[in-house]
């Protein structure tokens, strides 16, 4: 199900909501079933802003395959990733008694996804401009900006003390940095040689 330009703005503007710290931030996202459907949009309209991360890498480094093969493995790291933090949270959420802030938790996350991809991406670009050691400290002083942001969207979806917001920011790290390993280590073996080695004497082709 795909979000309508009304709901993608509704859903903008509640997780603008969390970052003005409104009382009534939760309201403005549609936490019916359709709506957590919908929330999933926000993946689609990130995902250009994503792949303009991977091509500005790109630039530091010759990629290791050819490039539709390339966009492919990282889209569907892309995908996995997206998908990773709402199962893992609804384990949690269940082991704990508190499914009921499994949508929630899941829409306004979603919602905020978007904001934080395109913040990074702007920082990035604007630090590629700066000299090494400035645009270094910039990307860092982003990405915290960021995290401390989700921490934000985490508390106030869940309406939990902050160290449980903590733990649930760590556990989408944690998640984040294991789909970016297996993907890295899944183009590392696309890219690697294939060695043929010729077939002993009295073997088929020998």
């Amino acid at each position: 199900m795909i979000a309508t330009g009304p709901e993608i703005r509704r859903g903008i503007q509640g997780a603008l909501a969390i970052l003005r710290r409104e009382p009534a931030a939760m309201a403005t996202f549609d936490l019916s079933f359709e709506g957590f459907l919908r929330s999933f949009t926000a993946a689609l309209l990130a995902f250009p802003a994503y792949l303009v991360l991977v091509l500005r890498g790109l630039l530091d480094e010759p990629p290791p395959l050819a490039f539709p093969l390339l966009v492919l493995i990282e889209t569907a790291g892309y995908l996995v990733g997206w998908l990773a933090f709402p199962l893992a949270a609804a384990l949690v959420l269940r082991a704990i008694g508190e499914t009921r802030r499994f949508v929630p938790l899941v829409v306004a996350n979603n919602w905020a996804a978007l904001l934080q991809i395109h913040f990074l991406l702007a920082v990035v670009l604007l630090a590629a401009a700066l000299p090494e050691p400035t645009g270094a400290a910039l990307a860092t002083g982003a990405t915290l900006a960021a995290l401390a942001y989700q921490w934000l969207v985490v508390k106030t979806a869940l309406e939990a003390p902050g160290r449980i917001a903590v733990g649930f920011v760590l556990l989408d790290v944690v998640l984040s940095i294991l789909v970016n390993a297996g993907t890295d280590r899944i183009l590392a073996w696309l890219a690697e040689p294939i060695l043929l080695e010729p077939a002993a004497p009295g073997q088929p082709g020998g």
